[in-house]
């Protein structure tokens, strides 16, 4: 007895081992829809013993991200990372092995970790594409926002690149899902046609990401007015004159509402909705496999949201969409109607819509044209809501999302030049 109670104290002596012992490098693979997407956790100890660190995205290349809290226990380690809306729980196995959990917006993803040996330094990838150069811009609230400016000189046409929903940076990629990189490459095919072009990680995305963001202080707004300001950067500090929004998904009603205050020279919408965003979400949660006890519940959360009204007890298969920290830039966003919005626009405005995208119907691409007959309208067949060719009857749709070195559509790349060429 006193033997098998000597083993046990030992097993918890090394559990505590493995966590005391955790400074160093690790990593781990999410996997997302076949694909792997390699995370890595960096920690360092103080002299007094303090455990600190940073995380990493590298396929996305977002580097050195903050995590908002890290604790640990005797045999096992949780870590906060609000600004995209996640943690981490994980359990050692022994000292160069963990094993646990990421969870994101009520998605649970099993990511395990080992430790990495050698100098420690972060698997970076770096951009060798000439002319571009990574810019820092003082947003709107005082938090510093980085982008991508690709550019040859203040006199070119330039074009804003707005990401579209959730945690997507600079590039079009997300955490949750695998690389598309359609604004990296939007950016290099125009700079091929003499355009340049700044993409930017939004407030609390990516590189964007400080360790006080809060995710349930951000309001739609906040948004609005970065672009403003990344306006104002690139007219006012950097000299260019001819500047346009290039708006994709949500970033389309983002750069609509920035373009009523400045005076860009052209506003481009890719995939922007053209009804309430409460419709376009609705029909897109009918689709989901989720009970329909749960489904019926969507439109009466949204009601309440309508109203101003934030909703307790979101069932768990909605708290991805509904979760609790979500709600205020939700309801910031309902009060919204994109057709309203884009009626108060009088700079030039191409609508740009896929028949194969899932996501936005060409239904809310006739919308805006209809509410604003001065703009210009193309439906471009096969294309899908990545802004990549899905082909012949949508066949390589889910592709689209998959294959980060799938190119993007020459349709909508050519509608894109043409309208900024024509510009004056």
């Amino acid at each position: 007895m006193k033997h098998v109670a000597i083993s046990f104290l030992f097993m918890l002596l090394n559990s505590f081992l493995f966590s005391q012992n955790i400074a160093g490098d690790w990593k781990g693979n999410i996997e997302v829809s076949g694909n792997h997407l390699p995370i890595i956790f960096h920690f360092q100890k103080d002299d007094s013993g303090k455990i600190d660190g940073k995380w990493d995205s590298p396929k996305q290349n977002a580097i050195g991200l903050p995590f908002s809290g890290i604790e640990l226990k005797e045999d096992s380690i949780h870590l906060g990372i609000k600004m995209v809306a996640s943690s981490y729980d994980g359990a050692f196995i022994n000292a160069d092995s963990i094993t646990g959990i990421w969870k994101q917006g009520g998605i649970k993803m099993p990511l395990n970790f080992s430790r990495q040996k050698g100098n420690g330094e972060a698997e970076k990838i770096v951009s060798v594409y000439p002319g571009e150069k990574e810019i820092s811009i003082i947003s709107a609230s005082g938090s510093t926002l980085y982008g991508t400016l690709l550019s040859k000189n203040n006199q070119q046409k330039i074009a804003i690149i707005i990401a579209g929903s959730g945690p997507t940076d600079r590039n079009g990629n997300s955490t949750i899902a695998s690389p598309t990189n359609e604004y990296k490459m939007l950016a290099h095919s125009l700079d091929s046609q003499n355009i340049a072009t700044f993409r930017y990680d939004k407030r609390g995305i990516a590189k964007s990401a400080s360790a006080d963001f809060k995710e349930k202080d951000i309001v739609f707004d906040d948004y609005v007015k970065d672009a403003e300001k990344i306006f104002d950067f690139l007219h006012d500090s950097l000299g260019f004159k001819d500047i346009y929004f290039i708006g994709h998904s949500e970033g389309s009603l983002i750069g609509m509402l920035a373009s009523q205050k400045k005076k860009v020279k052209g506003y481009i919408s890719l995939a922007g909705a053209g009804r309430p965003i409460d419709v376009i979400l609705n029909e897109q949660m009918q689709r989901q496999p989720l009970p329909d006890s749960v489904k019926q519940q969507i439109p009466q959360i949204f009601n309440q949201l309508k109203q101003g009204k934030e909703v307790d007890n979101i069932p768990e298969g909605l708290a991805p969409l509904f979760r609790k920290s979500i709600q205020p830039y939700l309801v910031s966003w309902l009060k919204y109607s994109p057709q309203d919005e884009i009626k108060k626009l009088k700079c030039p405005i191409l609508i740009l819509q896929g028949s194969c995208d899932i996501q936005v119907k060409i239904e809310d691409a006739e919308n805006l044209h209809e509410a604003n007959k001065k703009s210009a309208l193309d439906i471009i067949p096969f294309m899908s809501h990545t802004m990549k060719n899905a082909g012949k009857d949508c066949i390589d749709e889910n592709k689209t999302y998959t294959d980060g070195d799938m190119p993007l559509d020459n349709k909508m790349v050519k509608d894109v030049t043409v309208f900024i060429e024509k510009g004056k």
